[in-house]
């Protein structure tokens, strides 16, 4: 038999996604109109990003018309919680949720370095009683995560939809192996797909191929050319045309 006419299943070009880390309103704006298909909203760039105040969700649920997926994190630092911290979190996740963002970013670990499993899933499981349909990402928590192989299991286990990685070193170049292992992980887990493997931490128009060739189905980036410069367009416009012409296959 003759092979059908067009690409097969496994040949059809996928998608690929761009996803921009804001620390305000105006810059999801210019990140929006430069080509990124979703934004990350923080406050707190010092510390990493943390929760945007209730002002700014509202102004940005109101005015940003792609996907926003705000923070939750109370504080900078380390990424264990005591019980008013995480009181804090499930009355953020839940404000969120109740703003109608489609997503949100969190994550949480215990002292010994391991992911806080139970404490993850209680607030997914508490954004989906508002909206069942959210989208989870579990954040860079995990780059100080022990047993990486391990951390990605654990991750899947809360029942997020996707890990923001620089594959436990300061940037994602420089954390390529691990996220390529990654990404391995994540198609080799079928029926029940893995978390989306995202890198994020220093990706650029220089280096961004090299994820996609990964096979990474979304990228994440603060286009901006240090820690405190602003964002830049020119560049979000960039990392778009890139990540949105590849033609590389998906599985």
């Amino acid at each position: 038999m003759s092979p059908p006419d067009g690409p097969t299943r496994d040949t059809v070009p996928v998608q690929r996604l761009l996803e921009i880390c804001c620390y305000s309103v105006e810059d999801a704006r210019r990140a929006q109109a430069a080509g990124a298909n979703r934004i990350e909203l923080c406050a707190g760039r010092p510390e990493g990003g943390t929760t945007p105040s209730i002002g700014v969700l509202e102004r940005a649920s109101s005015v940003i018309q792609i996907p926003v997926f705000p923070m939750v994190r109370p504080r900078g630092g380390d990424f264990c919680y005591g019980p008013d911290e995480f009181a804090a979190m499930r009355r953020d996740v839940e404000a969120i949720a109740e703003l109608g963002f489609p997503g949100l970013v969190l994550g949480i670990l215990r002292p010994d370095a391991s992911v806080d499993v139970e404490r993850t899933t209680e607030l997914i499981d508490l954004a989906r009683s508002v909206n069942p349909e959210v989208s989870i990402t579990f954040h860079r928590a995990f780059d100080s995560a022990r047993s990486p192989l391990i951390s990605y299991a654990d991750v899947a286990a809360t029942g997020a939809d996707r890990l923001l990685t620089s594959g436990q070193r300061p940037t994602a170049p420089e954390g390529a192996d691990l996220i390529g292992e990654l990404i391995a992980l994540q198609r080799s887990r079928r029926p029940e797909r893995g978390p989306i493997v995202m890198p994020g931490s220093g990706v650029r128009p220089a280096n961004v191929l090299t994820f996609l060739d990964l096979g990474a189905l979304e990228v994440h980036s603060t286009a901006t050319s240090s820690s405190v410069a602003p964002l830049d367009p020119a560049t979000v416009a960039a990392l778009a045309d890139i990540v949105h012409d590849y033609q590389g296959v998906g599985s």
